[in-house]
């Protein structure tokens, strides 16, 4: 909460029906919990409130930080150097941080105006790309602020990446502003039911760089299943998925550790080389580094079939970039709620059924 008046635990306790657990430094950010969870607080500025969360309905602990921005560029420099501190302290772990930024990330972000804020958004924009955070996207009001016909979105919530893994929808709604010239903003995060139908097959185009493939797919599909017709390209099919599935994992492996542990594997070939310079062992070294550059090319495959990625640009080899589009595509575009017969429906089984239907 952004109060800007003295913390009453007790009355706004009552007010909300949750438990106060503490304020800022300044008095100026507080937090409230419901019964039955706890905010650690781990760190603690005129900027930011940052804490740890723990809740019953929570599979693991996540962290994360209030934000209450000052108003010049100078002064939100220590907000940015305190976001690097706590991307430190909350490595590894999902972290979402949100508040009142009090600044813009693109001219997208306010109404019509002539202050030249362009030095503010490139320090904004950096920060969120250094401490490597995701905007998730919002529905509601475009700004989160208005003011004398000024209306921007100074109000956001931003994610780590591993937020996304937690979570299997992160939702970000900005409500209507009422008794303040700010909007509040609504976050919603849903836990993965892992007792669903599983995960769908997908046919990854790395494969085919495998020296084995083109065997297995023929042995496979010219195997009989007996049956005829229509019904026996549905077996062949059926089965093959079932083949592709076990050598991915048999033979295949985790195309990530393959690559660290080749890494490993030429670091031995040099060394050896440098104690025995040995045609023998100047063999092994390009051996090692020929099955390198297989993997790295597999590996890329893989990250630019998630990110659904037609070309690859000179200069954006690096798997890193790939990893951020992709779960930045997927919280952004996932469909919150559709409007269908005249009626909206914002429920998972609803909306997959009227797609069913239609």
């Amino acid at each position: 909460m952004e109060p800007l008046t003295t913390p009453n635990p007790v009355k706004f306790s009552k007010k909300l029906g949750l438990i106060y657990k503490g304020s800022n430094i300044n008095g100026k950010i507080w937090i409230f919990v419901e019964e039955g969870a706890n905010f650690e607080v781990g760190d603690d500025s005129e900027q930011l409130l940052h804490g740890r969360l723990t809740c019953p309905r929570l599979p693991t602990p996540i962290e994360i930080s209030a934000v209450y921005a000052k108003c010049t560029r100078g002064e939100r420099l220590a907000l940015w150097d305190k976001m690097r501190d706590i991307t430190q302290m909350s490595e590894g772990r999902p972290w979402l941080i949100g508040g009142d930024f009090n600044t813009i990330l693109s001219t997208r972000d306010r109404s019509v105006s002539d202050t030249n804020r362009q030095v503010e958004m490139v320090d904004f924009a950096e920060a969120i790309e250094d401490y490597r955070l995701l905007d998730p996207g919002f529905d509601g009001s475009d700004y989160s602020w208005a003011k004398n016909g000024l209306m921007e979105r100074l109000d956001r919530v931003l994610v780590s990446e591993m937020s996304t893994q937690l979570f299997d929808a992160i939702r970000v709604t900005n409500l209507p502003r009422v008794a303040s010239d700010h909007g509040p903003i609504l976050v919603r995060c849903r836990i993965p039911n892992n007792l669903g139908d599983g995960r769908a097959f997908r046919f990854q185009n790395m494969w085919v760089r495998h020296e084995g493939f083109a065997d297995l797919v023929r042995g496979d599909w010219m195997a009989p299943t007996e049956a005829t017709g229509l019904l026996n390209l549905k077996n062949k099919l059926a089965r093959i998925k079932q083949t592709f599935k076990w050598w991915s994992k048999e033979v295949i492996g985790n195309i990530h550790a393959n690559l660290k542990a080749c890494e490993e594997n030429i670091a031995v070939a040099q060394s050896e080389f440098e104690g025995d310079p040995s045609a023998r062992n100047r063999m092994e070294i390009n051996k090692q580094i020929a099955e390198y550059v297989l993997l790295l090319k597999m590996e890329e495959d893989f990250w630019r079939k998630k990110a659904a990625l037609r070309w690859l640009e000179e200069g954006d080899k690096n798997t890193r970039f790939y990893q951020s589009w992709v779960k930045q595509k997927r919280i952004r575009l996932r469909i919150h709620k559709i409007n269908a017969n005249g009626r909206e429906l914002t429920d998972d089984l609803e909306i997959r059924d009227s797609e069913v239907e239609f």
